[in-house]
């Protein structure tokens, strides 16, 4: 049965890759990253014996891979891989959990299973909220700031907004249009997100660092940016 679901999560990512891609998204490996990392821990959760040194060893690793899916930091050679282990992560404890604390397992582990990937992007998506305000307290050094996301209009970047609540931060919604800006390379030139510090200093948000990077003098000059400031 495990197979069963492995192999449909691979069809349901590979879609969702092919829909990035034809989008324009330079996002699109990371489906078929979060499947590849998270059907290692199915298999492995499911086809493991039971024992005390292998539970506190896989303990170990989903906690590994929940701090790294947290923490900033850029491997060229492995794009966006904070999203896929935190997802991954994340979606592999309800089977851990079900599997290894509870006597039945046979039918539910699956079920658990299945669920992994909408559990693990969900999550995601609200503790982008936070990994966002970390790292902008973080950068702007306790210091008043603010975010700001872009218009999204299609052959006229370069216009922000401040984001009007907590949930514009969100990995739902903090992606920037299709173009170079982080998300493309057609037509949008916009930043995922902006964050102002209060002596102007500039910086735009980057997933494959995970955190906000200082934009140039010469990428302010050329994308409009120099007169961008909190209202």
């Amino acid at each position: 049965m495990i197979i069963a679901v492995v192999s449909f999560e691979l069809f349901g990512c590979l879609f969702l890759a092919l829909l990035i891609g034809f989008g324009g998204g330079s996002e699109a490996a990371i489906p078929l990253n979060v499947w590849l990392l998270l059907a290692i821990m199915q298999l492995t959760i499911h086809y493991l014996p039971r024992g005390r040194i292998t539970r506190y060893g896989l303990c170990l690793i989903l906690a590994m891979m929940l701090i790294a899916g947290v923490t900033p930091g850029k491997i060229e050679a492995l794009p966006y891989f904070h999203q896929a282990l935190f997802i991954a992560g994340v979606g592999a404890l309800p089977q851990f959990w079900w599997q290894w604390f509870s006597k039945d397992t046979a039918g539910r582990a699956a079920l658990f299973a299945l669920v992994s990937l909408p559990f693990g992007y969900a999550v995601w998506i609200v503790a982008n909220i936070w990994i966002v305000k970390v790292e902008a307290w973080m950068v702007a050094d306790g210091q008043p700031y603010c975010i700001l996301v872009s218009d999204g209009r299609i052959l006229a970047g370069g216009r922000y907004h401040q984001v009007p609540n907590a949930w514009a931060l969100s990995g739902w919604r903090m992606f920037s249009g299709r173009g170079g800006g982080g998300s493309g390379n057609c037509c949008q030139w916009d930043f995922h997100a902006l964050l102002v510090t209060h002596d102007q200093r500039l910086f735009n948000w980057s997933y494959e660092s995970q955190r906000f990077e200082s934009v140039s003098a010469r990428t302010e000059r050329l994308m409009s940016l120099s007169r961008i400031s909190c209202p």
